[in-house]
């Protein structure tokens, strides 16, 4: 299940709080199992776009979302001119797997 994005082994995905990524996702049994990442963990604002690798993008963003069923997070974000973006957005399945029913995120460094 660490092969591919989380959502083709998971249901029921939703954001809590603008940046908790929930979801039910299948373990090697078979069986669903409630899972939770903080997408603050992961994804940063970098002048206005959403970015893996850096944290807390959350912070500064407005009207955040997630779209293509539960595939891809949106959001306006705060640039460094004060301004906020036009919605910008991330494929979550590119970094987030479901690892045995657990929704883990893959860093930079772990890409292969």
């Amino acid at each position: 299940m660490a092969g591919g994005g989380f959502s083709e082994s998971s249901r029921n995905i939703h954001l809590v709080d603008g940046h908790r990524l929930r979801a039910e996702c299948r373990n090697e049994r078979g069986d669903y199992q409630a899972s939770e990442l903080n997408l603050n963990t992961c994804i940063g604002n970098l002048n206005g776009y959403l970015a893996w690798d850096t944290p807390n993008f959350s912070q500064t963003s407005q009207n955040i979302r997630l779209v293509e069923n539960g595939t891809k997070i949106e959001a306006t974000l705060l640039q460094v001119s004060g301004h906020h973006s036009a919605p910008q957005g991330i494929y979550l399945n590119d970094r987030i797997v479901n690892r045995n029913g657990c929704l883990h995120f893959i860093p930079h460094n772990e890409i292969r």
